[in-house]
């Protein structure tokens, strides 16, 4: 082997060896690029002390998240998309007619935008007690979203209140009670 087919080889090797760095770096940066933007929805009940109480859509994410479906269940059935003809008849049977924001398709939410979905801003525990009921135990929301890459799909849920969910043999409640409460000590306004 002569000088000329070693130094053909080397670069051959060094070539590859170049491509294949360039392949994984740009395979990191798209990467890098699809988590920086991320969405991360989230979907609880709350009930302030200023009198709003409801159920609240937030974006924790990094990026924009982008309304795919929505499905409202309403006592365990399919009621429909969370849409303004599908939850009005539910908004009638309470008491006072509550607020209501769709997440129709297509409808961005921006990072950090908390958005009230369904809430009454002069909350009664007497006059509202329907409402809160059906917020922390009849309501459940399925939410589909996509950053704005659109190539994943995500979901997020709302359960209602895990104070109302929870039904444990009464030896295994201690531990369950003490565990909401760390919960709550998060969200210090979500139970009054």
């Amino acid at each position: 082997m002569d000088a000329n087919s070693v130094t053909a080889i080397c670069a051959t090797v060094i070539a590859v060896a170049s491509l294949v760095v360039s392949i994984t770096e740009a395979r990191a940066s798209r990467r890098h690029n699809f988590q920086s933007i991320r969405p991360l929805l989230s979907l609880d009940c709350l009930r302030l002390n200023s009198g709003l109480a409801g159920i609240r859509i937030r974006n924790a994410g990094l990026g924009p998240a982008i309304i795919r479906v929505t499905t409202l269940y309403l006592d365990g059935d399919e009621v429909g998309p969370w849409e303004k003809q599908v939850v009005d008849p539910l908004r009638g049977t309470f008491a006072v007619w509550p607020n209501f924001s769709t997440l129709r398709p297509g409808k961005p939410i921006p990072v950090g935008q908390e958005l009230m979905i369904l809430a009454v801003e002069d909350y009664q525990p007497a006059r509202d007690a329907e409402f809160w009921t059906a917020v922390t135990q009849r309501i459940r929301i399925h939410v589909q979203y996509e950053s704005i890459y659109g190539n994943e799909r995500q979901e997020a849920w709302f359960e209602g209140s895990p104070r109302h969910q929870i039904e444990l043999p009464s030896h295994e409640r201690d531990d369950a009670e003490s565990s909401i409460n760390n919960d709550a000590q998060t969200e210090p306004s979500q139970y009054l």
